[in-house]
């Protein structure tokens, strides 16, 4: 006996056919979207802490530019010139634009592109009878830099 024919061309109608059901092609489907989805997070993410990388050394980058500045100040001239430590707790406070905090304190903020950096000179150590009104009496000088960043979301 014969097996019925669904169309003289084709295959006979039974077992014997090849070929992939809707059904598995769907669950491939959804395992293959799953898996890009995975991959897009994934980059999204690299993407981010590379960012965060590069703003976390612009911020240190920065922050010793301007200790080495400072430093660069503080330190006397073998010829006597202008620059020098009296330099730095005189003429370069009100050069700068620090504000005065207290007697023993002078701080200075900035911002420059995703960053504010802070400068504060303070005398060492605290709670010493030095102050910045007897420039001549300072030995020692505490200096903080601070560059903070900043994000803006746009929504």
């Amino acid at each position: 006996m014969m097996k019925k024919l669904i169309y003289k061309d084709f295959l006979p109608a039974g077992r014997n056919q090849e070929g992939f059901t809707l059904m598995e092609v769907l669950v491939s489907m959804v395992i293959l979207s799953v898996g890009i989805f995975g991959l897009m997070k994934t980059a999204g993410s690299v993407i981010y802490h590379q960012n965060n990388s590069k703003m976390t050394t612009e911020a240190t980058l920065n922050t010793a530019n301007k200790i080495e500045e400072i430093k660069r100040l503080s330190t006397n001239e073998p010829t006597g010139g202008a620059f020098g430590f009296n330099y730095l707790v005189t003429d370069y406070l009100t050069d700068e634009g620090f504000s005065e905090i207290d007697n023993q304190t002078y701080s200075e903020s900035r911002t420059v592109g995703d960053f504010t950096t802070t400068q504060t000179l303070q005398i060492y150590p605290s709670g010493t009878s030095e102050t910045f009104d007897d420039p001549t009496a300072i030995h020692m000088l505490e200096v903080v830099v601070k560059t903070v960043e900043f994000h803006i979301v746009l929504q």
